[in-house]
């Protein structure tokens, strides 16, 4: 029995897996009112860097592979007037500029001020709402201050259970809470576990009595 071997020199081919994102994943701006233009411009240079690994050059030169509507709209415009900007950071400039608008940042400002957690929320859900607002109401405040509004903005039920001082590190708080969700769900879950059980043994108990009661009338009968 022979071996066969592969010629001298010959190198086997190697296959290479491209995985290309739906078309969902991609970042895009509308420019309505509604929409974060800041955080529209984190996500899509992280989402260009990564994908097709474009410096901030090429990133300005394709951006309007983003636009939509009356973002794109606006963009055209720019070209057609020669007022192009030359570098991202004049165009970080001119978009916020012209889509974050002073209605849209008293909005904002107002949900920043009434943003709390809620009953039903869990912490890591909360967490990426508040900071998507602190991102855009405090741009220049460090992970400290993120802390120190979070302490400020959970549910009262953690803050006071929490085993952690101000000054630990925000994934130490976030485990924590995380401890705390748990207790707080394996005390509710048992509570109402006792809440049913209660209720059989009323039913079982009122049923007894109602047969009980029949009883007495036939033999009275």
């Amino acid at each position: 029995m022979t071996q066969q071997t592969s010629p001298m020199g010959y190198t086997p081919q190697t296959t290479h897996t491209i995985v290309i994102p739906p078309s969902a994943a991609i970042p895009t701006f509308n420019g309505n009112i509604s929409e974060n233009p800041r955080q529209f411009l984190i996500r899509v240079k992280k989402y260009a860097e990564t994908i097709n690994h474009w410096n901030d050059q090429a990133l300005l030169n394709g951006i309007s592979h983003f636009l939509r509507e009356t973002a794109l709209e606006w963009y055209c415009q720019l070209r057609t007037s020669n007022r192009r900007p030359q570098t991202r950071t004049e165009f970080i400039g001119i978009f916020l500029n012209q889509f974050n608008s002073p209605m849209r940042r008293a909005r904002q400002e107002q949900q920043w001020k009434n943003c709390k957690q809620e009953e039903n929320e869990t912490i890591n859900e909360f967490i990426v709402r508040l900071r998507t607002l602190w991102q855009e109401q405090k741009p220049n405040e460090n992970e400290d201050d993120l802390i120190r509004h979070l302490m400020c903005k959970m549910r009262n039920n953690l803050l006071t259970m929490i085993g952690v001082s101000r000054c630990e590190s925000l994934d130490e708080i976030i485990i924590e809470a995380q401890k705390i969700e748990e207790i707080l769900y394996q005390r509710n879950k048992q509570l109402y576990r006792n809440s049913n059980q209660d209720r059989t043994e009323n039913n079982t108990s009122t049923t007894s009595i109602y047969n009980n009661d029949n009883q007495y009338e036939i033999q009275a009968m």
